[in-house]
């Protein structure tokens, strides 16, 4: 009997549709399993110019360039020194691609979803995957049920509990379309493929069953945010720029939207969070974070708040293996890394398309084990480790210095351009730059038992 799909994708996100999307487009049969019904809020807004090789090789990039607003660069500012820094994408050692798009996830998420249904996916919304079937060490398909609605969800208060995750899950409505099983959320039933793949995102579905996941040391952030209108913004082609304001206990991010809108929030340290007063409101503790940074206080000036601080808590954490037999992470499930440089949509972008074309030469080849995806794990663990190296570096200090040097060579404006770019996947020659970046910022890795 043959498998009625050749992957099952768990999670519709930026890595799980682009996955669907991308074995699609190779003639692949996938099928995405989504917990929510979309659109749903979620952060994570700002990203990478490297990831339009993806949607252009897709047919995304108009679509994105209809509804986003652009992004030409990023700007550092520091709120001790008061000294900024303006990094424009185009200075990059390979400046094809010199914007990116600033996205309310919300709509983009969405329209990934619906674009990988377009090319022939299979989508299952508000479908929960419950458990991995394995046959010895090989995953062999998941057991799955329909959602129950939820009703409206908050995000998840990160300092009172410390294993928030994502915001809380909206389910929505049961889709109409959704296959031949009943509707009622107790109905389980077992779908099988001969891939699995777990694009949960920070619910790490299956890392989690697995006992494989550790805490990537001192970077235990908590990041609030929220929505504003009136933030100050940088005028003609900068105006879609990131701002990332620097200041004691943390950094802040400030992404523009098209029209009014700008995401803001901060990253903070564990023992910024400890400090929350009692009885203190998640909206009064930002107000109070943002009165320590004179930067952030002028950006917001006239700005208005147009939805409740959300928290979550930001710990990164690694997966001590991305693929076995049958089955790979793809994204934040296989691990999670500080937002400081806007690498997670990216990462889980990139990864998943080089995760189609592995699954696609593995089922040509029919082999499906975990060797048949080490050259995968290699590229994103490389990819991943160039980020990590540079945001322990950034907490450390140095190479924060660094981004504020004031006789900054070329040389080094091109490389911290080229890494802000997202160029860090490099398969077939890796560039002297990404050497030097290695060796001055190596990452330190958590240790698995």
């Amino acid at each position: 009997m043959t498998d009625r799909w050749d992957a099952i994708i768990l999670g519709g996100g930026p890595g799980g549709s682009t996955l669907a999307a991308s074995l699609a487009r190779l003639g692949r049969r996938a099928l995405v399993l989504e917990r929510e019904r979309f659109p749903r809020f979620h952060i994570g807004e700002s990203l990478l110019p490297r990831s339009r090789e993806v949607f252009e090789r897709l047919g995304l990039d108009d679509k994105l360039d209809a509804r986003f607003l652009r992004k030409y660069g990023a700007r550092f500012l520091c709120s001790s020194t008061g000294r900024t820094r303006t990094y424009s994408f185009a200075d990059a050692f390979d400046p094809r691609f010199e914007f990116a798009y600033q996205v309310q996830r919300d709509a983009f998420d969405e329209l990934l979803l619906r674009h990988a249904a377009e090319l022939g996916a299979e989508v299952r919304e508000s479908w929960e995957a419950v458990e991995v079937l394995f046959e010895g060490s090989r995953a062999v398909g998941v057991r799955a049920r329909p959602s129950a609605p939820s009703g409206d969800a908050a995000p998840e208060d990160a300092a009172a509990r410390r294993d928030a995750g994502d915001v809380r899950r909206d389910a929505g409505d049961v889709r109409r379309d959704a296959g031949d099983v009943r509707r009622d959320a107790g109905d389980m039933v077992e779908l099988r493929a001969p891939v699995i793949v777990d694009a949960t995102g920070r619910d790490t579905l299956l890392a989690s069953r697995m006992r494989r996941k550790a805490q990537v040391a001192e970077l235990d952030k908590t990041a609030l945010f929220s929505h504003y209108e009136g933030v100050v913004r940088e005028e003609g082609i900068h105006q879609g720029n990131i701002q990332v304001v620097i200041f004691e206990h943390g950094w802040f991010w400030f992404i523009p939207f098209r029209g009014a809108l700008t995401s803001v929030g901060a990253v903070v340290s564990s023992s910024w969070i400890r400090g929350r007063r009692k009885g203190e409101s998640l909206d009064d503790l930002f107000d109070r974070t943002v009165a320590e940074s004179g930067w952030a206080r002028e950006l917001l000036a006239n700005a208005h708040r147009t939805r409740p601080v959300g928290a979550l808590a930001d710990f990164s954490y690694r997966i001590d293996q991305l693929a076995g037999d049958g089955w790979l992470f793809v994204g934040d499930a296989g691990g999670f890394l500080d937002p400081l440089f806007s690498t997670g949509a990216h990462l889980a972008i990139k990864g998943a398309d080089l995760a189609a074309t592995a699954i696609h030469r593995a089922l040509h080849a029919g082999d499906t084990s975990r060797a048949a995806f080490a050259g995968y794990e290699a590229e994103v663990r490389y990819a991943v480790d160039l980020f990590l190296g540079v945001v322990q570096g950034f907490y450390k200090g140095h190479f924060r210095e660094t981004l504020f040097e004031p006789n900054q060579r070329p040389t080094m404006r091109k490389l911290i351009t080229s890494m802000l770019a997202g160029d860090v996947f490099h398969a077939e020659r890796r560039p002297q730059w990404a050497s030097f970046l290695r060796q001055h910022y190596p990452p330190e890795v958590p240790a698995f038992a």
